[in-house]
């Protein structure tokens, strides 16, 4: 397993863009809960809870990384990989693999408590009922998919639609996860290592080496300024793999 990184500047860009968007939400919460003594007490609990959230995120990650690293050693993997989207901006991949089967796209989720989820319509248990949530897993997965598929074809050819594969993990449901069921969602949904393994390495072979490499130095190369990818349906594309000018 080869692990590959984006530049730094590229990281520093989208950290800025998450910042603001973080200051905004805490700003919000200061107002909702009046301002003021009140008001901080609020935006320090938001506060705690993304630094809380983010430490978990990361502990999710860092154990699908140690499933990848037993991978062959001609995979290649990038962690928190940054691409960009039809809107002009960047959207982050928790973890990134490439392999002869395909592109892998990993959504990893640390939740605790119990979830459902049926055609990427996800609910929590609160007590006896079932709340909706906003931020639908499965279809973050499906918009990751869509804009890596749609920028892939519009910088490299002759690559088939179904190479891209989006599943969203749960690599400590056995423990955090009382209850997690989902049904006829748009991505596959792992309950386990052993599910995520079981489908990087059962998917039929599509790359070859040297296409492999190429996939991976177009994420690798991406630089500030980048070009948003068209919104327009593409082309199909031509059956040989090439650059374009």
């Amino acid at each position: 397993m080869k692990i590959l990184k984006q530049s730094p500047l590229l990281k520093e860009y989208f950290d800025k863009q998450v910042h603001q968007k973080v200051t905004a939400k805490r700003q919000a919460v200061n107002e909702n809960w009046g301002g003021g003594i009140l008001g901080a007490v609020g935006a320090g609990l938001f506060q705690f809870e993304q630094m809380k959230n983010k430490i978990k995120g990361e502990i999710g990650e860092n154990l699908v990384s140690m499933l990848a690293i037993s991978l062959p050693e001609h995979w290649i993997m990038l962690k928190n990989a940054l691409i960009p989207t039809t809107k002009g901006k960047l959207t982050e991949i928790d973890l990134l693999l490439i392999g002869e089967p395909g592109v892998f796209l990993i959504e990893v989720k640390t939740w605790k408590g119990s979830w459902t989820a049926y055609r990427d319509n996800w609910k929590r248990r609160e007590g006896t009922k079932w709340i909706p949530i906003e931020n639908s897993p499965t279809q973050q997965s499906l918009y990751h998919q869509k804009m890596f598929q749609q920028w892939l074809n519009y910088s490299l050819s002759g690559f088939n639609r179904d190479l891209v594969v989006a599943p969203v993990i749960f690599p400590v449901a056995k423990w955090l996860a009382k209850w997690l069921k989902a049904k006829e969602c748009s991505v596959p949904v792992c309950h386990g290592l052993a599910e995520l393994r079981q489908l990087l390495t059962h998917k039929e072979n599509q790359l070859t080496l040297e296409q492999i490499q190429q996939i991976a130095t177009l994420i690798v190369e991406l630089k500030i300024p980048f070009f948003p990818i068209p919104k327009k349906p593409l082309k199909k594309p031509a059956p040989i793999l090439r650059k374009r000018d």
